[in-house]
């Protein structure tokens, strides 16, 4: 497990991808925090924040999709996951140190921009809360969390690279661009009674959409949501709700790990 993380972790540095990727986060986000420098302080759920919050919303689970399902498709391609296989190698700890090491060289390239802009901020005397800054970070690596492990649960049902990046792009694509107008259709399709649960369990379906309400009800934006998400805004206010919201990550996690080594073993036995 060990050596895959390494492995996942110096092929990663290694690429230049990693490094347009930090050019663009403090490109983007360093001009974004100098056109509100004049705002007295940058806090709560405001204008600003609804730009960043979607702009990561947008970037970060494409990237990370690709970069998650590229790591397994890559091997299948030329041949190395045949050679991993002849290694007594458990698919549990191959999954994991693939996750690991994505994971650590992804966190690492995106603070890395996220603190250069905002020391760039801060020199040009914007005004930064310290929970507005921890929500929005917390929000970004929680988004590659989750992302790189759909993406390896997509890499595990592709054989090469561009099925990979086609399968991304579509799962992106449903889950963050097309998903209020598909909800919305469905659900106008639905007895009026259906739609408050119905509501919520696309809500855990789709962790982009429920880190999205969860950052901003912590930042005291939850009014924005409307009477169907009155329950689940004040559950989220409470303390209890990290527990709850910690047990969702573990097993949404475990779920698509379990399915994505039911898969890799269904190929090794083949």
């Amino acid at each position: 497990m060990w050596n895959i993380w390494y492995s996942e972790w110096r092929m990663a540095i290694r690429q230049r991808s990693s490094y347009m990727l930090l050019l663009l986060w403090v490109s983007v986000l360093s001009l974004l925090f100098l056109l509100e420098r004049n705002t007295p302080a940058l806090i709560g759920y405001t204008n600003m924040t609804g730009t960043i919050a979607n702009l990561l919303l947008y970037i970060v689970p494409l990237f990370m999709l690709i970069s998650g399902s590229f790591a397994i498709a890559n091997e299948m391609e030329n041949g190395q996951w045949r050679l991993l296989c002849t290694y007594p190698l458990p698919t549990t700890s191959y999954l994991i140190g693939k996750l690991a090491g994505q994971f650590t060289a992804q966190t690492a390239v995106f603070t890395l921009s996220f603190g250069a802009s905002l020391a760039i901020g801060l020199i040009s005397g914007s005004v930064l809360s310290v929970k507005w800054v921890l929500a929005l970070y917390i929000f970004a690596i929680s988004l590659i969390f989750f992302f790189l492990v759909i993406g390896l649960a997509l890499g595990a049902f592709v054989a090469t690279r561009w099925q990979a990046l086609t399968l991304s792009v579509g799962v992106w694509f449903f889950l963050i661009m097309i998903w209020p107008p598909a909800l919305i259709a469905v659900l106008g399709l639905v007895p009026y009674p259906m739609i408050a649960p119905l509501l919520k369990i696309a809500l855990l379906s789709n962790p982009a959409e429920l880190l999205r309400i969860v950052l901003v009800v912590q930042l005291g934006g939850g009014a924005v949501f409307g009477q169907s998400y009155d329950g689940l805004v004040s559950f989220l206010q409470k303390g209890a709700a990290w527990g709850i919201l910690g047990l969702y990550v573990f097993i949404y996690t475990s779920f698509l790990f379990i399915l994505s080594a039911w898969r890799l073993e269904r190929r090794k036995a083949q």
